[in-house]
């Protein structure tokens, strides 16, 4: 039996997408392959003409499976479309953030035949062999992990999946991808470990009960050595694409101190707490080891720069740790980089003009500072503040047609003018543009990957930069101008 595995174009198109690929169908076709499945991976966000490319191995394609984000669900439906036209016998399973979320909305639809909630790997596995053999019913009730619409109309979801040991998981197998992919990577992504022990109120860690779940160290540096073999990846820099490398000190630093001992020659970032900084965690002297290792660029996910908020999070961390634990990254050479958000359910402008003054406090400290965001708020159905959300009179999107309506022309996840506990949502909407190119300096505005002529772009910048000195954010026009213009590109 062989299995199609699809990442789906996303709503909006940009010069590139090449700072990572779709690590969740890497690892997916990586645990199929070591099982015996013959495995292709077709990624519409990083190749050309990937629908043709789709409908040439067709005919050899018993299953396909979709990993679906919220801005990809267009895309998804019309490649769903594509193959179901094709052979209406082909099996489509979508699995991902949405069909996970959203399970009883993507399997009413009648071009999907399964949901795989949460990982995918063993679920995938258990669907491709009840779907092997044309001759018999597959008995779908029996597979933990998925949803699916039965013969009589009934919405099934079967019982939950426990999470899988992540260092049973095979490491990479860098060969299912395709090799135009991996020559254009600009980082190479990879894990050290899932989930994630702490209980932010936002994250979907936290609404998924992922648990951290790790791989020993000796497997991560025979991943590392491999990646430093790799004829693609020559000079490239390594991504931990961990939510939390850090948790189990004692392991990161056999981590690093194996890539020293090893002589791995690789520069390598991934993502740690603010608060993990200090003498009983992350201190002075495992810095050094880490920029000495290869350690370039750390990245934590401030969100706020309100202490109230910061609080309603569950954050468990400081506006004062925040700024912390940049001067201690500038201190070893290592490049701090800040994602924030606005827009939850009870913040203000005052919590928001917090957040704005963190961003100036901390790229003053130094120009290798990098800040993502803020973008706007979130909500993700089983969160806590998903509620809070409902109680103000939002209503989520009712069908897969809606939800790719609504996003057709986002520059992110929602449009923040639907969420009603917004009394601003234009500033809600336009900050992340103003403090990306009007807070960082010019020459990093311009690396924005957003397809557009660079002389527009220096105007819209330079604009964006008078707006952030005065922190004059009302009728953000150009904003919206630009995001009309960005969103005409489609693939």
């Amino acid at each position: 039996m062989k299995v199609l595995l699809i990442n789906p174009a996303f709503n909006i198109a940009k010069e590139k997408y090449d700072t990572s690929i779709s690590v969740g169908l890497l690892c997916l076709g990586s645990y199929l392959v070591q099982e015996g499945v013959e495995t292709i991976i077709i990624d519409g966000a990083r190749q050309k003409k990937y629908r043709k490319k789709i409908i040439e191995v067709l005919p050899d394609v018993d299953c396909v499976g979709l990993s679906v984000m919220t801005s990809q669900i267009a895309s998804a439906l019309e490649l769903s479309k594509i193959i179901k036209d094709f052979n209406q016998n082909i099996k489509i399973i979508w699995g991902g953030f949405h069909p996970t979320f959203f399970s009883k909305q993507v399997t009413s639809h009648n071009l999907v035949d399964v949901a795989v909630l949460h990982e995918g790997e063993a679920t995938m596995l258990e669907l491709v062999k009840e779907f092997r053999g044309e001759n018999k019913e597959a008995d779908l009730n029996k597979i933990k992990g998925i949803a699916f619409v039965d013969k009589n109309g009934k919405f099934i979801a079967t019982n939950r999946r426990g999470f899988v040991k992540f260092d049973d998981l095979p490491l990479p197998n860098w060969d299912i991808m395709p090799e135009e992919i991996l020559y254009n990577l600009e980082i190479v992504p990879t894990y050290t470990s899932r989930g994630c022990p702490h209980r932010c109120t936002f994250c979907v860690n936290a609404i998924t009960q992922n648990l951290w779940r790790w791989r020993v160290p000796e497997k991560v540096l025979k991943d590392l050595e491999i990646i430093s073999k790799k004829p693609y990846f020559k000079d490239k820099p390594v991504r931990f694409w961990d939510e939390n490398f850090f948790v189990n000190i004692l392991r990161a630093k056999q981590i690093i101190k194996g890539i020293i001992d090893r002589n791995i020659n690789i520069k390598w970032e991934t993502t740690i707490r603010a608060n993990y900084l200090n003498k009983r965690m992350v201190d002075d002297s495992m810095m050094t080891q880490m920029k000495k290792s290869g350690c370039y660029l750390l990245s934590f996910g401030a969100e706020s720069g309100s202490d109230r908020i910061l609080k309603k999070l569950e954050k468990g961390i400081s506006r004062q740790e925040i700024i912390d634990s940049s001067i201690q990254c500038i201190r070893h050479n290592i490049i701090p980089q800040y994602s924030f958000m606005v827009g939850l359910p009870g913040e203000v402008r005052k919590d928001i003009n917090q957040t704005i003054s963190l961003i100036d406090v901390l790229v003053r400290l130094s120009p290798k500072i990098q800040i993502l965001g803020p973008q706007a708020f979130r909500p993700y159905p089983g969160s806590k503040l998903y509620e809070d959300c409902l109680a103000s009179g939002w209503q989520e999107p009712k069908s897969l047609e809606e939800w790719a309506k609504v996003m057709q022309d986002q520059l992110n996840y929602l449009s923040p003018r639907q969420f009603p506990w917004l009394k601003n949502p234009s500033l809600v909407e336009s900050l992340e543009a103003y403090a990306r190119f009007g807070a960082m300096p010019i020459k990093s505005a311009l690396g924005s990957t957003i397809k557009a002529n660079k002389m527009i772009k220096l105007g819209f910048i330079l604009l964006c930069k008078l707006r952030w000195k005065f922190k004059f954010f009302v009728w953000p026009f150009e904003y919206y101008l630009a995001q009309k213009y960005v969103t005409k590109f489609k693939e």
